[in-house]
């Protein structure tokens, strides 16, 4: 079996680490494990040491230790990652993105406030309100969405240089 290219040892990396900060604790199979940590370079390591000296009880610790790793493994992956959590890193913030599977795109905006969707490019999701319990009743908690139809009156699309403008400005203040 071929060693992973770096971008699939970081991906399955992320995932596990990802399900483990959901409160999901299922074993990565050992052969993936072994061949991500040996072809995923020193990040991959390091993150493999640090996750392995968490201690595993009390279980609502491990999981808001795994949450730091997690952030931490994400800023030192990638420079984008580490400018958006070093700019947004704060409780009552919330970044995410998501696919475009709608013709319009109020509803994929819906998804993205109810975190029903991941981005399909990878990018860090800061959500510090996902382990509340207030989810269980509302998931978009903190949000309210309204309807679908409401949003394009409220919301407007951003492109690619807007955005990039709109974090360089945040930045600066």
């Amino acid at each position: 079996m071929p060693l992973p290219d770096d971008r699939t040892a970081l991906d399955l990396l992320d995932a596990h680490l990802e399900a483990l900060w959901g409160g999901t604790d299922l074993p990565l199979p050992q052969e993936p494990v072994r061949l991500a940590a040996e072809g995923g370079g020193e990040l991959v390591r390091w993150a493999f040491d640090q996750l392995q000296n968490i201690p595993r009880e009390p279980a609502d610790v491990f999981v808001r230790q795994v949450g730091g790793l997690l952030l931490e493994f994400r800023s030192r992956r990638c420079p984008w990652n580490a400018a958006a959590l070093r700019l947004l890193d704060d409780t009552y913030t919330f970044v995410a993105t998501g696919p475009r599977r709608y013709e319009d795109w109020a509803h994929d905006v819906r998804a993205v406030l109810h975190r029903s969707v991941t981005d399909p490019r990878g990018w860090v999701r800061v959500d510090r309100d996902r382990t509340n319990t207030a989810r269980h009743t509302v998931p978009a908690y903190p949000f309210d969405p309204p309807d679908a139809s409401v949003l394009p009156s409220r919301l407007y699309p951003l492109e690619p240089e807007a955005a990039v403008a709109a974090l360089a400005i945040m930045a600066e203040e």
